[in-house]
C-alpha cells in the first residue's frame, strides 16, 4: 500500500521494520497502474511525443527532389 502512495523503498523498510531489499522485494507488489506509470515516464525521457518528432525524410531521394526538398 505504501508503494502505490509513491512513499520511497526505503522509507517502507524502516515503517516496516525490514533491514534488506529482499524483504521489501518480497512483500511489495507492483501493481499494473504502477507499472505503466514508471512506462510512460521512462518513455517520455528516452523518446520525444509524437508531436514533437522530427518530419520524417522520404525514402527516396527522388521523391525529395519533385516536392522541391
Amino acid at each position: 500500500m505504501l508503494l502505490i502512495l509513491g512513499v520511497p523503498e526505503r522509507t517502507v523498510m524502516s515503517v516496516m521494520g525490514w533491514s534488506s531489499t529482499a524483504m521489501a522485494a518480497r512483500y511489495q507488489h507492483v501493481i499494473d497502474p504502477i507499472r505503466q506509470d514508471v512506462a510512460r515516464r521512462v518513455g517520455g525521457l528516452i523518446w520525444k511525443p509524437a508531436d514533437e518528432a522530427p518530419e520524417k525524410p522520404p525514402a527516396d531521394p527522388e521523391e525529395a527532389k519533385r516536392d522541391g526538398n
